[in-house]
Protein backbone atom coordinates (compact mmCIF):
# COMPACT_ATOMS: atom_id res chain seq x y z
CA UNK A 1 0.00 0.00 0.00
CA UNK A 2 2.17 2.90 -1.18
CA UNK A 3 1.31 6.46 -0.59
CA UNK A 4 -0.24 8.22 -3.39
CA UNK A 5 -1.99 5.41 -4.90
CA UNK A 6 -5.08 5.59 -2.46
CA UNK A 7 -7.40 6.73 -4.64
CA UNK A 8 -6.40 4.01 -6.66
CA UNK A 9 -6.59 1.26 -4.37
CA UNK A 10 -9.88 2.31 -3.38
CA UNK A 11 -11.23 1.98 -7.17
CA UNK A 12 -10.04 -1.35 -7.16
CA UNK A 13 -12.06 -2.51 -4.03
CA UNK A 14 -15.19 -0.73 -5.96
CA UNK A 15 -14.21 -2.99 -9.31
CA UNK A 16 -13.67 -6.06 -6.94
CA UNK A 17 -17.15 -5.67 -5.65
CA UNK A 18 -18.97 -5.13 -9.06
CA UNK A 19 -16.90 -7.60 -11.13
CA UNK A 20 -16.25 -10.20 -8.06
CA UNK A 21 -19.65 -10.40 -6.08
CA UNK A 22 -21.57 -10.46 -9.79
CA UNK A 23 -19.46 -13.38 -11.32
CA UNK A 24 -19.54 -15.72 -7.78
CA UNK A 25 -23.03 -15.40 -6.63
CA UNK A 26 -24.10 -15.87 -10.69
CA UNK A 27 -21.89 -18.85 -11.38
CA UNK A 28 -22.95 -20.65 -8.11
CA UNK A 29 -26.48 -20.09 -7.51
CA UNK A 30 -28.92 -22.11 -9.62
CA UNK A 31 -31.74 -19.59 -8.52
CA UNK A 32 -31.82 -16.10 -7.03
CA UNK A 33 -31.82 -15.48 -2.72
CA UNK A 34 -35.34 -15.25 -0.79
CA UNK A 35 -35.09 -11.96 -0.53
CA UNK A 36 -34.69 -10.86 -4.01
CA UNK A 37 -37.15 -12.91 -5.10
CA UNK A 38 -39.68 -11.55 -2.70
CA UNK A 39 -38.72 -8.19 -3.64
CA UNK A 40 -39.25 -8.44 -7.23
CA UNK A 41 -42.59 -10.38 -6.52
CA UNK A 42 -44.07 -7.29 -4.19
CA UNK A 43 -42.24 -4.74 -7.10
CA UNK A 44 -44.91 -6.11 -9.61
CA UNK A 45 -47.15 -3.16 -8.40
CA UNK A 46 -45.50 0.25 -7.04
CA UNK A 47 -47.59 0.23 -4.00
CA UNK A 48 -46.52 2.40 -1.07
CA UNK A 49 -45.94 -0.11 0.82
CA UNK A 50 -46.26 -3.68 1.76
CA UNK A 51 -47.30 -6.26 4.00
CA UNK A 52 -43.34 -6.84 5.46
CA UNK A 53 -41.50 -2.93 4.43
CA UNK A 54 -42.20 -0.02 3.34
CA UNK A 55 -42.22 0.48 -0.23
CA UNK A 56 -38.69 1.38 -1.79
CA UNK A 57 -36.38 -1.60 -1.60
CA UNK A 58 -39.46 -3.47 -3.97
CA UNK A 59 -39.51 -0.57 -6.09
CA UNK A 60 -36.01 -1.02 -7.17
CA UNK A 61 -35.46 -4.50 -8.71
CA UNK A 62 -39.08 -3.92 -9.68
CA UNK A 63 -38.17 -0.97 -12.26
CA UNK A 64 -35.19 -3.19 -13.21
CA UNK A 65 -37.31 -6.21 -13.99
CA UNK A 66 -39.03 -4.13 -16.17
CA UNK A 67 -35.91 -2.76 -18.08
CA UNK A 68 -33.92 -6.36 -17.93
CA UNK A 69 -36.49 -9.14 -17.33
CA UNK A 70 -35.54 -11.88 -15.62
CA UNK A 71 -31.41 -11.55 -15.99
CA UNK A 72 -29.84 -13.03 -12.41
CA UNK A 73 -26.90 -10.99 -12.57
CA UNK A 74 -29.08 -7.97 -13.03
CA UNK A 75 -29.96 -8.54 -9.54
CA UNK A 76 -26.25 -9.36 -7.97
CA UNK A 77 -24.99 -6.34 -9.64
CA UNK A 78 -27.90 -4.48 -8.35
CA UNK A 79 -26.83 -5.16 -4.73
CA UNK A 80 -22.66 -4.48 -5.62
CA UNK A 81 -23.60 -0.75 -7.02
CA UNK A 82 -25.74 -0.37 -3.86
CA UNK A 83 -22.20 -1.60 -1.55
CA UNK A 84 -19.77 0.41 -4.07
CA UNK A 85 -22.17 3.61 -3.80
CA UNK A 86 -21.92 3.30 0.38
CA UNK A 87 -18.36 3.35 -0.07
CA UNK A 88 -18.32 6.78 -2.02
CA UNK A 89 -20.08 8.39 0.57
CA UNK A 90 -18.10 6.40 3.31
CA UNK A 91 -14.91 7.86 1.57
CA UNK A 92 -16.57 10.99 1.63
CA UNK A 93 -17.75 11.22 4.81
CA UNK A 94 -13.74 9.64 5.71
CA UNK A 95 -11.86 12.22 4.52
CA UNK A 96 -14.57 15.16 6.66
CA UNK A 97 -12.62 13.41 9.43
CA UNK A 98 -8.81 12.75 8.26
CA UNK A 99 -6.66 14.63 6.64
CA UNK A 100 -4.41 11.56 5.51
CA UNK A 101 -5.32 9.77 2.59
CA UNK A 102 -3.96 6.37 4.23
CA UNK A 103 -6.34 6.58 7.07
CA UNK A 104 -9.44 7.63 4.87
CA UNK A 105 -8.89 4.62 2.94
CA UNK A 106 -8.22 1.98 5.97
CA UNK A 107 -11.36 3.36 7.17
CA UNK A 108 -13.53 1.77 4.23
CA UNK A 109 -11.01 -1.14 3.51
CA UNK A 110 -11.26 -2.64 7.02
CA UNK A 111 -15.03 -2.79 6.40
CA UNK A 112 -14.15 -5.88 4.26
CA UNK A 113 -13.66 -7.77 7.76
CA UNK A 114 -17.12 -7.70 8.51
CA UNK A 115 -19.43 -10.45 6.79
CA UNK A 116 -22.31 -7.81 5.99
CA UNK A 117 -20.77 -6.23 3.36
CA UNK A 118 -18.77 -9.14 1.14
CA UNK A 119 -20.40 -12.62 2.08
CA UNK A 120 -24.29 -10.98 2.54
CA UNK A 121 -24.21 -8.54 -0.04
CA UNK A 122 -25.54 -10.94 -2.97
CA UNK A 123 -28.40 -10.70 -1.76
CA UNK A 124 -30.45 -7.39 -2.34
CA UNK A 125 -32.45 -6.87 0.26
CA UNK A 126 -33.88 -4.27 2.72
CA UNK A 127 -30.66 -3.76 4.99
CA UNK A 128 -28.38 -3.87 1.93
CA UNK A 129 -30.21 -1.01 0.42
CA UNK A 130 -30.43 0.89 3.37
CA UNK A 131 -26.81 1.18 3.85
CA UNK A 132 -26.33 4.14 1.07
CA UNK A 133 -28.95 5.96 2.59
CA UNK A 134 -27.74 5.61 6.19
CA UNK A 135 -24.16 6.90 5.01
CA UNK A 136 -25.19 9.71 3.24
CA UNK A 137 -27.50 10.57 5.32
CA UNK A 138 -24.93 11.23 8.03
CA UNK A 139 -22.76 12.72 5.97
CA UNK A 140 -25.27 15.61 4.94
CA UNK A 141 -26.16 15.54 8.54
CA UNK A 142 -22.54 16.53 8.99
CA UNK A 143 -22.00 19.08 6.14
CA UNK A 144 -25.27 20.38 7.87
CA UNK A 145 -24.08 20.88 10.94
CA UNK A 146 -20.47 22.56 10.04
CA UNK A 147 -21.88 24.63 6.96
CA UNK A 148 -25.18 24.83 7.33
CA UNK A 149 -26.35 25.78 4.39
CA UNK A 150 -29.64 25.10 2.54
CA UNK A 151 -29.01 22.57 0.11
CA UNK A 152 -27.24 20.32 2.72
CA UNK A 153 -30.29 20.26 5.18
CA UNK A 154 -32.61 19.47 2.14
CA UNK A 155 -30.56 16.53 1.32
CA UNK A 156 -30.60 15.15 5.05
CA UNK A 157 -34.30 15.49 4.27
CA UNK A 158 -33.74 12.99 0.91
CA UNK A 159 -31.31 10.72 2.13
CA UNK A 160 -33.02 10.02 5.75
CA UNK A 161 -36.91 9.79 3.92
CA UNK A 162 -35.45 7.22 1.62
CA UNK A 163 -33.87 5.28 4.27
CA UNK A 164 -36.98 5.57 6.49
CA UNK A 165 -38.89 4.18 2.92
CA UNK A 166 -36.34 1.49 3.07
CA UNK A 167 -36.91 -0.18 6.60
CA UNK A 168 -38.27 1.49 9.65
CA UNK A 169 -35.11 0.65 11.71
CA UNK A 170 -34.01 3.50 10.19
CA UNK A 171 -35.77 5.42 12.93
CA UNK A 172 -33.06 4.67 15.45
CA UNK A 173 -30.27 6.78 13.15
CA UNK A 174 -33.01 9.24 12.97
CA UNK A 175 -32.97 9.55 16.94
CA UNK A 176 -29.74 9.60 17.42
CA UNK A 177 -28.68 12.36 14.85
CA UNK A 178 -31.81 14.15 16.43
CA UNK A 179 -30.07 14.20 19.72
CA UNK A 180 -27.04 15.45 19.02
CA UNK A 181 -28.82 18.36 16.96
CA UNK A 182 -30.56 18.76 20.27
CA UNK A 183 -26.81 18.52 22.00
CA UNK A 184 -25.54 21.34 19.50
CA UNK A 185 -28.54 23.36 20.11
CA UNK A 186 -27.62 23.21 23.81
CA UNK A 187 -23.78 23.49 24.05
CA UNK A 188 -24.07 26.90 21.24
CA UNK A 189 -27.04 28.10 23.01
CA UNK A 190 -29.03 28.38 19.93
CA UNK A 191 -31.59 27.30 17.57
CA UNK A 192 -30.39 26.33 13.65
CA UNK A 193 -34.10 26.70 12.10
CA UNK A 194 -32.28 25.55 8.70
CA UNK A 195 -33.22 22.26 10.46
CA UNK A 196 -37.28 22.81 9.32
CA UNK A 197 -35.75 22.29 5.57
CA UNK A 198 -34.90 19.07 6.35
CA UNK A 199 -37.71 18.24 8.46
CA UNK A 200 -39.98 19.48 5.44
CA UNK A 201 -38.37 17.66 2.84
CA UNK A 202 -38.51 14.69 4.83
CA UNK A 203 -42.31 14.81 5.66
CA UNK A 204 -43.38 15.48 1.91
CA UNK A 205 -41.55 12.35 0.89
CA UNK A 206 -43.00 9.81 3.42
CA UNK A 207 -46.31 11.35 3.89
CA UNK A 208 -47.78 8.78 0.87
CA UNK A 209 -46.47 5.81 3.07
CA UNK A 210 -48.60 7.17 6.05
CA UNK A 211 -51.77 7.45 4.57
CA UNK A 212 -51.30 4.30 3.04
CA UNK A 213 -49.92 2.49 6.96
CA UNK A 214 -53.22 4.27 8.43
CA UNK A 215 -55.49 3.21 5.26
CA UNK A 216 -53.90 -0.37 5.61
CA UNK A 217 -54.36 -0.89 9.06
CA UNK A 218 -50.43 0.09 9.74
CA UNK A 219 -49.76 -4.27 8.41
CA UNK A 220 -46.00 -3.16 8.27
CA UNK A 221 -45.34 -2.58 11.55
CA UNK A 222 -47.55 -5.08 13.16
CA UNK A 223 -44.86 -7.45 11.05
CA UNK A 224 -42.37 -5.66 12.83
CA UNK A 225 -43.74 -6.07 15.85
CA UNK A 226 -44.30 -9.79 15.54
CA UNK A 227 -40.63 -10.20 13.56
CA UNK A 228 -38.64 -8.99 16.85
CA UNK A 229 -41.27 -10.88 18.73
CA UNK A 230 -43.39 -8.96 20.75
CA UNK A 231 -45.82 -10.92 20.90
CA UNK A 232 -44.53 -13.57 22.48
CA UNK A 233 -43.78 -12.42 26.11
CA UNK A 234 -41.45 -13.82 28.07
CA UNK A 235 -39.59 -12.33 31.26
CA UNK A 236 -36.56 -14.58 30.34
CA UNK A 237 -36.14 -12.39 26.82
CA UNK A 238 -35.40 -9.13 28.68
CA UNK A 239 -32.13 -10.59 29.94
CA UNK A 240 -31.50 -13.53 27.20
CA UNK A 241 -32.44 -11.80 23.58
CA UNK A 242 -29.58 -8.89 24.39
CA UNK A 243 -27.26 -11.48 25.54
CA UNK A 244 -27.88 -13.34 22.24
CA UNK A 245 -27.70 -9.77 20.28
CA UNK A 246 -24.15 -8.94 21.92
CA UNK A 247 -23.08 -12.32 21.54
CA UNK A 248 -23.80 -12.37 17.50
CA UNK A 249 -22.07 -9.05 17.40
CA UNK A 250 -18.84 -10.10 18.63
CA UNK A 251 -18.94 -13.40 16.76
CA UNK A 252 -19.44 -11.02 13.71
CA UNK A 253 -16.79 -8.27 14.34
CA UNK A 254 -14.06 -10.86 14.87
CA UNK A 255 -12.67 -10.70 11.71
CA UNK A 256 -12.64 -6.89 12.08
CA UNK A 257 -11.09 -6.76 14.82
CA UNK A 258 -8.05 -8.96 13.95
CA UNK A 259 -7.72 -6.35 11.03
CA UNK A 260 -7.21 -3.74 13.76
CA UNK A 261 -5.21 -5.77 15.64
CA UNK A 262 -2.89 -6.27 12.36
CA UNK A 263 -2.62 -2.39 12.36
CA UNK A 264 -2.13 -1.18 15.49
CA UNK A 265 -0.72 -4.60 17.62
CA UNK A 266 -0.70 -2.50 21.12
CA UNK A 267 -4.44 -1.85 21.99
CA UNK A 268 -4.64 1.43 24.55
CA UNK A 269 -8.52 2.63 24.75
CA UNK A 270 -8.26 6.30 25.16
CA UNK A 271 -11.64 8.12 24.53
CA UNK A 272 -11.19 12.14 23.24
CA UNK A 273 -13.94 12.94 24.87
CA UNK A 274 -12.88 16.62 24.06
CA UNK A 275 -12.96 16.50 20.23
CA UNK A 276 -15.79 17.50 18.26
CA UNK A 277 -15.48 14.93 15.67
CA UNK A 278 -15.05 11.99 18.03
CA UNK A 279 -18.68 13.20 19.79
CA UNK A 280 -20.65 13.28 16.48
CA UNK A 281 -18.96 9.84 15.73
CA UNK A 282 -20.41 8.65 19.34
CA UNK A 283 -23.94 10.09 18.62
CA UNK A 284 -24.00 8.66 15.14
CA UNK A 285 -22.21 5.30 14.94
CA UNK A 286 -22.48 4.24 18.87
CA UNK A 287 -25.59 5.56 20.07
CA UNK A 288 -27.92 3.95 18.02
CA UNK A 289 -26.37 0.48 18.78
CA UNK A 290 -27.05 1.45 22.43
CA UNK A 291 -30.88 2.61 21.87
CA UNK A 292 -31.47 -1.03 19.86
CA UNK A 293 -30.13 -2.81 22.59
CA UNK A 294 -31.74 -0.20 25.48
CA UNK A 295 -35.22 -1.72 23.33
CA UNK A 296 -34.29 -5.36 23.20
CA UNK A 297 -33.72 -5.24 27.17
CA UNK A 298 -36.75 -2.99 28.15
CA UNK A 299 -39.34 -4.75 25.67
CA UNK A 300 -37.32 -8.42 25.59
CA UNK A 301 -37.79 -7.57 21.56
CA UNK A 302 -35.35 -10.00 19.73
CA UNK A 303 -32.86 -8.23 17.17
CA UNK A 304 -31.95 -10.35 14.17
CA UNK A 305 -28.43 -10.33 12.96
CA UNK A 306 -29.10 -9.60 9.90
CA UNK A 307 -30.93 -6.38 10.77
CA UNK A 308 -28.07 -4.33 12.34
CA UNK A 309 -26.30 -4.36 8.31
CA UNK A 310 -26.32 -0.49 7.89
CA UNK A 311 -25.31 -0.11 11.87
CA UNK A 312 -22.14 -1.44 11.09
CA UNK A 313 -21.70 1.54 8.33
CA UNK A 314 -19.32 4.24 9.96
CA UNK A 315 -17.56 0.79 12.42
CA UNK A 316 -14.19 2.00 9.82
CA UNK A 317 -13.96 5.40 10.79
CA UNK A 318 -14.82 5.18 14.36
CA UNK A 319 -11.87 2.80 15.07
CA UNK A 320 -9.19 4.36 12.93
CA UNK A 321 -10.03 7.86 14.29
CA UNK A 322 -9.59 6.06 18.15
CA UNK A 323 -6.68 4.85 16.79
CA UNK A 324 -5.19 6.97 14.53
CA UNK A 325 -1.89 7.80 16.65
CA UNK A 326 -1.08 4.14 17.02
CA UNK A 327 -1.23 2.60 13.75
CA UNK A 328 2.37 2.16 12.65
CA UNK A 329 2.21 2.15 9.15
CA UNK A 330 5.58 -0.71 9.51
CA UNK A 331 2.47 -3.02 9.89
CA UNK A 332 0.52 -2.28 6.67
CA UNK A 333 2.26 -5.17 5.08
CA UNK A 334 0.52 -7.95 7.86
CA UNK A 335 -2.89 -5.78 6.99
CA UNK A 336 -2.46 -6.22 3.42
CA UNK A 337 -1.90 -9.91 3.43
CA UNK A 338 -4.69 -10.23 5.89
CA UNK A 339 -6.94 -8.19 3.88
CA UNK A 340 -6.34 -10.12 0.42
CA UNK A 341 -6.52 -13.53 2.52
CA UNK A 342 -10.25 -12.02 3.90
CA UNK A 343 -10.99 -10.96 -0.22
CA UNK A 344 -10.14 -14.19 -1.31
CA UNK A 345 -11.33 -16.38 1.01
CA UNK A 346 -14.98 -14.78 1.26
CA UNK A 347 -16.07 -15.38 -1.98
CA UNK A 348 -14.97 -18.70 -1.80
CA UNK A 349 -16.73 -19.42 0.99
CA UNK A 350 -19.66 -18.40 -0.25
CA UNK A 351 -19.94 -20.38 -3.44
CA UNK A 352 -19.35 -23.40 -1.22
CA UNK A 353 -22.42 -22.86 0.80
CA UNK A 354 -24.17 -21.69 -2.72
CA UNK A 355 -23.69 -25.32 -3.62
CA UNK A 356 -24.00 -27.26 -1.22
CA UNK A 357 -25.79 -25.97 1.98
CA UNK A 358 -28.10 -22.86 0.61
CA UNK A 359 -31.28 -25.11 -0.37
CA UNK A 360 -32.84 -21.77 -1.33
CA UNK A 361 -29.99 -20.43 -3.91
CA UNK A 362 -30.37 -24.17 -5.06
CA UNK A 363 -33.51 -24.30 -6.04
CA UNK A 364 -34.42 -25.03 -9.83
CA UNK A 365 -36.85 -22.73 -9.99
CA UNK A 366 -36.56 -22.24 -13.39
CA UNK A 367 -36.79 -26.06 -14.35
CA UNK A 368 -39.69 -26.03 -12.39
CA UNK A 369 -41.33 -23.32 -14.41
CA UNK A 370 -40.51 -24.41 -17.64
CA UNK A 371 -42.41 -28.04 -16.15
CA UNK A 372 -45.13 -26.34 -15.08
CA UNK A 373 -45.77 -23.91 -18.21
CA UNK A 374 -45.28 -26.96 -20.26
CA UNK A 375 -48.31 -28.77 -18.63
CA UNK A 376 -50.48 -26.09 -18.38
CA UNK A 377 -50.38 -25.37 -22.54
CA UNK A 378 -51.61 -29.54 -22.84
CA UNK A 379 -55.12 -28.07 -21.05
CA UNK A 380 -55.26 -24.37 -21.56
CA UNK A 381 -54.43 -21.85 -24.67
CA UNK A 382 -54.48 -18.83 -22.89
CA UNK A 383 -51.21 -17.38 -20.72
CA UNK A 384 -50.86 -17.68 -16.74
CA UNK A 385 -52.13 -14.54 -15.73
CA UNK A 386 -52.09 -15.31 -11.89
CA UNK A 387 -49.90 -16.88 -9.33
CA UNK A 388 -50.36 -17.94 -5.46
CA UNK A 389 -49.57 -17.22 -2.78
CA UNK A 390 -46.32 -18.40 -1.49
CA UNK A 391 -43.79 -15.55 -1.84
CA UNK A 392 -41.36 -18.27 -2.42
CA UNK A 393 -43.10 -20.68 -4.56
CA UNK A 394 -45.30 -18.19 -6.36
CA UNK A 395 -42.83 -15.52 -6.68
CA UNK A 396 -40.26 -17.99 -8.29
CA UNK A 397 -42.71 -19.39 -10.89
CA UNK A 398 -43.97 -15.58 -11.51
CA UNK A 399 -40.41 -14.47 -12.07
CA UNK A 400 -39.43 -17.48 -14.00
CA UNK A 401 -42.63 -17.78 -16.61
CA UNK A 402 -42.09 -15.64 -19.84
CA UNK A 403 -45.21 -13.78 -19.56
CA UNK A 404 -44.73 -13.18 -15.96
CA UNK A 405 -48.15 -13.56 -14.31
CA UNK A 406 -49.03 -11.64 -11.01
CA UNK A 407 -48.24 -12.84 -7.49
CA UNK A 408 -51.25 -12.78 -5.15
CA UNK A 409 -49.82 -13.20 -1.93
CA UNK A 410 -53.39 -13.77 0.03
CA UNK A 411 -56.32 -15.50 -1.34
CA UNK A 412 -59.13 -13.08 -3.18
CA UNK A 413 -62.16 -13.06 -5.80
CA UNK A 414 -59.90 -11.33 -8.16
CA UNK A 415 -57.31 -14.32 -8.40
CA UNK A 416 -59.49 -16.62 -9.94
CA UNK A 417 -61.29 -13.69 -12.51
CA UNK A 418 -58.09 -15.05 -14.96
CA UNK A 419 -56.41 -18.19 -15.89
CA UNK A 420 -54.32 -19.10 -12.72
CA UNK A 421 -51.79 -21.04 -11.08
CA UNK A 422 -51.93 -22.65 -7.23
CA UNK A 423 -47.98 -23.69 -6.16
CA UNK A 424 -47.07 -24.97 -2.45
CA UNK A 425 -45.56 -28.40 -1.22
CA UNK A 426 -46.20 -30.88 1.33
CA UNK A 427 -49.82 -30.06 1.14
CA UNK A 428 -51.04 -32.50 -1.43
CA UNK A 429 -54.69 -32.45 -3.30
CA UNK A 430 -56.44 -30.64 -0.83
CA UNK A 431 -54.25 -27.45 -1.73
CA UNK A 432 -56.99 -27.29 -4.70
CA UNK A 433 -60.22 -27.62 -2.32
CA UNK A 434 -61.33 -23.88 -3.28
CA UNK A 435 -64.76 -23.54 -1.13
CA UNK A 436 -67.25 -21.01 -1.94
CA UNK A 437 -65.15 -19.66 -5.14
CA UNK A 438 -67.14 -19.89 -8.03
CA UNK A 439 -64.43 -22.04 -10.43
CA UNK A 440 -65.32 -23.53 -13.96
CA UNK A 441 -62.19 -26.15 -13.95
CA UNK A 442 -59.62 -26.73 -11.08
CA UNK A 443 -57.15 -29.55 -11.62
CA UNK A 444 -54.24 -30.71 -9.25
CA UNK A 445 -50.67 -32.06 -10.38
CA UNK A 446 -47.76 -33.50 -8.69
CA UNK A 447 -44.86 -31.73 -10.79
CA UNK A 448 -41.52 -32.00 -9.52
CA UNK A 449 -42.30 -32.75 -5.92
CA UNK A 450 -44.57 -29.81 -6.11
CA UNK A 451 -48.29 -29.23 -5.56
CA UNK A 452 -50.06 -27.16 -8.11
CA UNK A 453 -53.11 -26.78 -8.93
CA UNK A 454 -54.03 -25.24 -12.03
CA UNK A 455 -57.52 -23.16 -12.76
CA UNK A 456 -58.62 -22.13 -16.17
Amino acid sequence: MQPGKEKKIFHLLCLYHLIIWTIVPYLSNKNLPLDIIEALAWGQDFNLGYNKHPPLSAWIPGILFKIFGNKDWIYYLLSQVFIVISFIFLWKLSSLFFKKKILILLSVLITEGIAFYTFDTPQFNVNICQIVFWIGTIYFFHKSIENNKIRDWIFLGIFSALGFLTKYIFTYLLISIFFYLVFIFIKKKKVNFNFFYALITFTLITAPHFQWLMQNDFTTIYYALKRSELNEFNIYNHLLNPFKFLINQITILLPFFLLIYSLIKKIKIKLPFNNNKFIFLLFSFLLPFFLILTTSIITGSRIRTMWMIPFYSLIGIFFIFLYQNQINEKHLKSFNILLIIFLLISPTLYSLRSVYLDSRTGYEGEKIAFQIEKEWKTISKNNISNVGFSEWYAGNLSYHLSNRPKVFFEESNDFYKKPAVIISKDIGPSLCNRRNINIKNIVYKKIDNHDVCFIF
